[in-house]
């Protein structure tokens, strides 16, 4: 496109990255009750087009837990009961565990807390223990999304929850808008490193962003990059420790981000001492009352979790076992190992260069894992949205990792299971249908096969991502043709004859 071109639509781009997560926080504030976070008989279906309850619903309970000065560190998730019993269970006097259940980075319970702290009958309110059902705060988040209150005090607590999750997904629009601004600007004049934020709009982001917080690790590590390539490296230490305080994923770029620096010791010490003090502010929680088994609680069940190989790569591209035991462990380990240390191997000259490396070892860390969270669709952003003006057949495959990944959660997960029981409800309940099992099973079928081919699909977009990201960094197609000559030999020259 020209340059008369995109001066004529640069109005038409500033209102779409405007206007859209604005508009996206407006729908999604009023698509959640005011008094619970479901409707009443209400399946998500449509509305789970962009609203999620449940991911909200797990923060509000671990900031309310924070609040009642709470120890974290419980082993495991509370399991899931039926609702017609929740709330008796929940009222039925009981002892207070001694620790909640968290998984998130401890850090984060300070933005948690912080959507009871804009609520000042909440004050007033915790003082009052006994107002709280006692097996509330050790319940499954999942109840919490689909409970309808059935008592006042219910449902002023669920009220609590509603503003609570709303100050959540507003502190995510915002941090979604400065991703835009941090990325329309670029990581630093020369570095030819501006744009791609387009493709923050596209559905996956969208949902993601409004729905989890990992909008907020994403744009500590964009204000990384940007400071880095403004040659700011105690900002670009402290931006990427942030990051990683918030999520640990961030740390995989550190060594990547010295490497880069290496050339010039000082800057990398001075990134290094930044980073480092940066990611001291995990353990601050020990200094408001905190042991070190609820600081590293979450760390531990996210190293330690379940294998969950449903929509993973096990049992598609690799092998099941894998996914268990002490070999899969070291495959994982060394797979990532090896990519990290063919990425040190040569010097990183360019911050399009240190882009694409980190990516790199994402994709690969992303892949391996043995569950799968839909949400890392985010941490691409600061990575591969910048590096589209140089390369946009990378942009493709984002676009179409986006379409897949949003396919796959929420339309495959929540609206076709629940149009897939719509309508095995209905075949049952049709005069001629029958009881034989036969229709749903054969619809389970049909469901659990796309559930598959997504999952292939989201693959077949990271291997395409990888193939480009890895020809844009090293000389791929030189390797290629030195290769077919070693084998064939020399292609014959093709001539015409006059």
């Amino acid at each position: 496109m020209s340059h008369d071109s995109r001066q004529r639509f640069r109005p038409l781009r500033i209102a779409l990255l405007a206007g859209v997560p604005i508009a996206a926080w407006a729908c999604w504030i009023a698509l959640q009750p005011a008094d619970r976070m479901l409707a009443p008989d209400s399946t998500l279906q449509w509305r789970s087009l962009l609203y999620d309850p449940y991911d909200v619903s797990a923060m509000a309970q671990r900031g309310m837990n924070a609040e009642l000065h709470r120890q974290a560190g419980a082993p495991a998730m509370p399991k899931y009961v039926p609702w017609y019993s929740f709330s008796r269970l929940i009222e039925a006097p009981r002892p207070p565990k001694p620790r909640y259940f968290l998984e998130y980075p401890h850090s984060l319970l300070l933005l948690f807390r912080a959507g009871y702290w804009i609520q000042p009958d909440w004050q007033e309110f915790k003082n009052h223990p006994d107002r709280i059902p006692p097996g509330l705060p050790d319940c499954c988040y999942h109840n919490i999304a689909m409970h309808n209150p059935e008592t006042e005090n219910q449902f002023t607590i669920w009220r609590f929850f509603v503003v609570a999750t709303r100050f959540y997904v507003s502190v995510m629009a915002l941090a979604w808008l400065l991703l835009i601004v941090v990325l329309e600007r670029g990581y630093g004049p020369g570095t030819e490193l501006s744009g791609g934020s387009l493709l923050l709009l596209l559905p996956g982001a969208v949902f993601f962003t409004l729905n989890r917080f990992d909008i907020l690790p994403a744009l500590m590590t964009a204000l990384a990059f940007a400071c880095l390539g403004r040659r700011r490296i105690v900002g670009a230490g402290l931006f990427l420790g942030l990051a990683t305080v918030l999520k640990i994923y961030p740390i995989l770029f550190a060594p990547l981000v010295l490497r880069y620096l290496w050339p010039e010791r000082r800057l990398a010490l001075r990134f290094a001492l930044a980073y480092a003090t940066a990611n001291l502010l995990s353990l601050a929680p020990a200094l408001f009352g905190d042991d070190w088994r609820a600081i590293s609680a979450p760390y531990l069940f996210q190293l330690t979790r379940t294998p969950e190989p449903g929509l993973t790569i096990y049992g598609c591209i690799l092998p099941v076992q894998l996914a268990h035991g002490l070999t899969g462990a070291m495959v994982r380990f060394g797979a990532l190992a090896t990519v990290m240390l063919l990425a040190l191997a040569t010097p990183i000259a360019s911050m399009s260069s240190l882009l694409r490396r980190c990516s790199l070892v994402l994709i690969v860390f992303v892949s391996l894992a043995v569950f799968y969270s839909p949400q890392w669709l985010l941490w691409f952003a600061p990575l591969l949205l910048p590096l589209l003006g140089g390369d946009r057949r990378i942009g493709k495959w984002v676009i179409a990792l986006d379409a897949v990944t949003y396919l796959t959660f929420p339309i495959w997960f929540f609206i076709l299971s629940d149009v897939g029981s719509e309508i095995t409800k209905w075949f049952y309940e049709f005069p001629a249908g029958g009881r034989d099992g036969a229709s749903d099973e054969f619809l389970q079928d049909i469901l659990t096969h796309f559930g598959s081919l997504l999952r292939l699909a989201r693959f077949v977009c990271l291997g395409f991502m990888t193939w480009y990201i890895v020809g844009g960094e090293y000389p791929v197609r030189t390797w290629y043709d030195r290769l077919r000559r070693r084998i064939w030999g020399a292609a014959p020259a093709l001539t015409r004859e006059v």
